[in-house]
């Protein structure tokens, strides 16, 4: 199950000419798309995105299509089919969303560029749309953005907006890797990330971790860990790298 999306090479072929045709009704397709993402299930959610697009269309609901092509452009970027991801969000309407909608515009497109190491692009983002209540991710994509940049303070000062009650994992994760973007050591933090993560079946993060990990230490179980982590949600690219480090 490694493979999914690499797999289908006319996937985006087929959204396109959905976008175009229009079809049935959308929010419980989403809503399972949306548990099958949180179970890991990265291909059963995105055959389930595709239903709900075509839905959308038909009930002409350019929000509801919007936070679909949003969504799939998550998984996207979480198998590092940047150029595919790029064109689903190239695909969604900006201007007809909803506030919250567009913070997670805004947060995905932050995400594209961060998992590339496109700091400065990110943080233009970040400085351009951020709201007056930014949700955890927003802040942590967004503090991601302002380390890689050189912008320690302002990266500091996302992290604080982070409300760690509600998001333990979220804040252990963007605070390690924020400390790894300002020089310190992190293998702590990512340990303590790793484990909430792991807690909370953030499986994706996991595999992020795991693979810093084996970058930090030289530890190749790290790497296998990972790989086995990507092998499970069918993400071939990151699969591929992780075993490559593994080796």
């Amino acid at each position: 199950m490694v493979n999914w999306l690499v797999a289908s090479g006319k996937w985006l072929v087929v959204l396109l000419f959905l976008i175009q045709a229009g079809f049935a009704a959308s929010g419980g397709n989403a809503f399972h798309a949306k548990k099958y993402f949180e179970q890991g299930r990265y291909e059963a959610a995105y055959n389930q995105y595709l239903l709900a697009l075509k839905e959308a269309k038909k009930e002409a609901d350019l929000v509801a299509e919007g936070r679909i092509l949003i969504s799939m452009a998550t998984l996207a970027n979480h198998a590092m089919q940047y150029e595919e991801s790029a064109k689903l969000l190239d695909l969604v309407r900006v201007n007809t969303l909803d506030e919250t909608s567009k913070e997670s515009f805004y947060r995905t497109y932050m995400e594209f560029y961060n998992l590339q190491s496109k700091y400065k692009e990110a943080f233009e983002i970040a400085k351009k749309n951020s709201s007056k209540k930014p949700s955890a991710a927003f802040c942590g994509e967004a503090a991601i953005a302002a380390a890689g940049s050189k912008n320690s303070s302002e990266a500091d000062a996302y992290l604080k907006k982070i409300n760690k009650s509600d998001s333990p994992g979220q804040l252990a994760f963007y605070s390690a890797k924020v400390a790894d973007l300002n020089g310190e050591k992190p293998r702590e933090l990512y340990e303590n990330a790793l484990r909430i993560s792991t807690e909370k079946k953030q499986f994706f993060i996991s595999g992020l971790i795991l693979l810093r990990l084996a970058e930090i230490t030289g530890n190749k179980d790290y790497a296998a860990r990972s790989a086995a982590v990507f092998g499970e949600l069918g993400l071939a690219k990151p699969f591929q790298k992780a075993e490559e480090a593994a080796k």
